[in-house]
């Protein structure tokens, strides 16, 4: 099964590890999304400020230094309660984004098409 493309939707990814971007970034551009990847994990919020009316979704790792999933989950839903977010974690345990109601939940490590499949399903199939 081909993996599911976008439409050039762009994305911004929130990650604090070097390799783990840039395949993100590099699978995203290969499919037709456009990646909007922050390197620095303390200025989400101020990208999402400024370009978040244009995202499809936030792709974001539960926990990093600086910035964790749950604090940036709750100031994006402050700046907009619509945002679409994929929670990346290797923990289970954050399969619900630590009980901030996140449905789209990406178990670490992923492939491609489970990228993909949870971008689509986060940005077409969510209200």
């Amino acid at each position: 099964t081909v993996p599911p493309e976008g439409r050039d939707e762009p994305v911004l990814v929130l990650n604090d590890q070097p390799a783990a971007r840039l395949i993100t970034q590099q699978t995203l551009e290969a499919f037709r999304y456009r990646a909007v990847v922050v390197v620095d994990v303390a200025v989400p919020v101020a990208v999402y400020a400024r370009i978040g009316d244009e995202l499809a979704a936030v792709l974001t790792d539960m926990t990093m230094p600086m910035i964790d999933g749950p604090r940036t989950f709750r100031v994006l839903r402050t700046t907009n309660s619509a945002v679409r977010i994929i929670n990346a974690s290797g923990l289970s345990a954050n399969a619900n984004g630590a009980g901030l109601g996140i449905s789209h939940f990406l178990p670490k490590p992923y492939a491609a098409d489970r990228l993909l499949t949870t971008l689509r399903a986060a940005v077409y199939d969510s209200s």
